[in-house]
């Protein structure tokens, strides 16, 4: 069996460069896109003359990207690989996943989950009827306890404890109290400029307190100038993708097809 190399991210960069540079005027298969790779956990690799696949950790399984001019030949050279215990990839396409799925199918992955990209290129501006509730550095624990409880770890790109307490740090978390003081709801939403991510959306509040919730995260948005935003809503869950339009979203035909090993 074929053990991935630990590697650095520059080390990666250097045997992308070098894969590329051997395979001059092909077009790859791949589902890497220049993604930051500098805070990733365990990066590993494995290279051949035609492919170089690589994996790092997020919480119990590993993510797999792959760069590759020969998708039969990388097909057969996974085979011997020694694979992670759990493993995930993400193929991102607006032509479906026929290209990726041969491959990843024979090397036992199954499809898991379809998210479909969405924008907001004119945001509602609101005025929240009571003031808006900013997450505060002690809500960090229960917020991230949300997080994994209620979402899925491997198709929801869920955030670390330190990148959550940074986005509370820069205001981009907003919350709702149930009458206890309980968080029962929160929008996350890192800026950049004049545009966001919707990161994460979660009520267990009722009708009244989504309203609520949303009115204060579009409020917020709206008071710092904030005009357009982009997110992914999973293909199975049509309501949120209507509670999403009502506010003037709209899909773009940009799907990511989330595969399981």
């Amino acid at each position: 069996m074929t053990a991935p190399l630990s590697v650095n991210p520059a080390a990666l960069q250097t045997a992308l460069d070098g894969l590329k540079r051997r395979n001059p005027g092909q077009k790859p298969l791949t589902n890497y896109f220049l993604q930051r790779l500098d805070s990733v956990e365990n990066l590993r690799m494995f290279e051949s003359e035609k492919s170089l696949c690589f994996f790092f950790d997020e919480w119990d399984f590993a993510r797999l990207h792959f760069y590759t001019f020969d998708a039969a030949s990388l097909a057969t050279e996974l085979q011997t690989l020694n694979w992670p215990s759990i493993v995930v990839v993400d193929w991102i396409s607006k032509e479906g996943p026929a290209s990726a799925d041969m491959l990843l199918s024979s090397s036992g992955f199954h499809l898991h989950a379809i998210y479909d990209r969405m924008f907001c290129r004119n945001l509602r501006r609101e005025s929240p009827s009571t003031p808006t509730q900013m997450a505060s550095d002690n809500d960090t624990d229960a917020i991230h306890y949300s997080l994994l409880r209620v979402f899925d770890k491997y198709a929801d790109h869920i955030i670390s404890v330190k990148e959550l307490r940074q986005l509370i740090g820069q205001r981009q978390v907003v919350v709702t109290r149930d009458p206890q003081g309980k968080i029962d709801g929160f929008a996350i939403f890192p800026i950049s400029g004049q545009s966001f991510h919707f990161n994460f959306l979660y009520n267990s509040g009722g009708p009244a307190q989504l309203a609520h919730l949303l009115g204060s995260f579009y409020g917020a948005l709206s008071e710092r100038g904030v005009q357009s935003g982009v997110g992914w809503v999973r293909r199975m869950r049509p309501q949120v993708l209507r509670l999403h339009q009502s506010f003037g979203w709209k899909t773009d035909g940009l799907v990511d097809y989330i595969y399981l090993r």
